[in-house]
């Protein structure tokens, strides 16, 4: 069997309220009509804070260190600017995560696997190998990494992880999704894009799974099984693509009503029966997909409460965002949730859904 043993989290040390963002955004542009939409939609977002590795969002122009010294932002930042900045916090991102494991330093020479998860920047030697030779891990550890592939990467990271332990009972798997999503800030006013810089953000989570359970919460988590769906009707929908000025970003406002019309069908299809599942993590892919999933599914908004609350103090960070809210919801568990069934679900470019089934044990 496979275990998830422990979650920890991090976040940069910039914190600035969603007015803040929003203002740095409204800022950007002279077109009356977007400066409107861009207030609209960041008042429905349902977000509080965010956090970013970047400083600018609430200084003047005059003293901005990453974007051009100019209200406009132009010229904008190059796609090797936001790389080399990229390049420069990930690593230290994911330590912050990675050091937040209690006991890290403790076990780390256990560690024989070591997967790495990102969609917002990509170097060689890699964020992976920059872990290795931080951490002082082993160099026979073996590594993977899953790349570009939005923000239910998380799960496929776990699905991953759930094969090598079923397979080597003696593994201990560690994870890190590490997301900067604001290096990627575009100097854009489409209705699509409005979303993507009004709900991203920057965060790591770093995660053990083990083929036994020697976890840290009151009981043992055992992950039972995995889901996925493509929803082909969904294809443009929500996608990254690259450009000479960072990762381009088309998140549709149809998302939400697409999951809306899937999500019920593809898990009792898949054999779940809803009202036995008790603890719900779903991503904060944004206010609307968590209304429109908790109305498929007939749940009452208490149910995803968790979900509400990453969204509200800290955004949508992509990867690591649904490991935010599966730890608030490992962390609160009671004596008498034993047997008791979670289901992780997160979404991601293509259409894509994933899920994962899980059981305090």
């Amino acid at each position: 069997m496979s275990y998830l043993s422990a979650i920890a989290t991090a976040v940069p040390e910039n914190c600035f309220s969603q007015e803040t963002l929003t203002d740095f955004y409204i800022r950007s542009t002279n077109d009356l009509m977007s400066k409107r939409k861009i207030k609209i939609v960041s008042g429905k977002t349902g977000i509080q804070t965010r956090y970013s590795v970047l400083s600018d969002f609430d200084k003047a122009y005059e003293d901005y260190t990453f974007f051009s010294k100019s209200a406009d932002l132009l010229p904008e930042p190059t796609l090797s600017d936001r790389m080399k900045i990229y390049a420069q916090q990930a690593t230290e991102l994911s330590l912050k995560a990675v050091n937040g494991l209690e006991g890290i330093h403790d076990f780390k020479e256990q560690i024989t696997h070591l997967i790495t998860v990102t969609c917002t920047g990509l170097f060689a030697p890699g964020l992976d190998i920059e872990l290795m030779r931080a951490l002082s891990l082993s160099p026979t550890v073996q590594r993977s990494s899953v790349n570009f592939m939005g923000c239910n990467a998380a799960i496929l990271a776990l699905k991953n992880a759930d094969v090598i332990c079923r397979t080597f009972p003696a593994a201990k798997v560690l994870i890190v999704c590490t997301e900067l999503c604001t290096i990627h800030f575009q100097k854009q006013y489409n209705d699509d894009y409005l979303l993507s810089n009004l709900l991203f953000a920057d965060g790591a989570a770093a995660v053990i799974v083990s083929g036994k359970p020697d976890g840290m919460y009151q009981h043992a988590v055992q992950m039972e099984e995995f889901n996925s769906m493509v929803l082909h009707s969904g294809y443009d929908d929500m996608a990254w693509r690259l450009s000479e000025t960072g990762f381009i970003m088309n998140l549709s406002s149809y998302v939400p009503g697409l999951i809306r019309e899937n999500i019920r069908a593809m898990l009792l299809g898949a054999g779940l029966n809803i009202d036995q599942i008790k603890h719900w993590a779903v991503h904060p892919g944004g206010k609307r997909i968590i209304d429109d999933f908790a109305l498929a599914l007939n749940l009452d908004k208490c149910a995803m409460s968790d979900t509400y609350k990453i969204l509200k103090n800290y955004g949508n960070m992509s990867s690591p965002t649904v490991l935010f809210v599966l730890k608030e919801i490992l962390e609160k568990a009671k004596s008498e949730h034993r047997n008791e069934q979670i289901l992780a679900a997160a979404f991601g470019p293509g259409l894509t859904i994933e899920t994962l089934k899980m059981r305090y044990v």
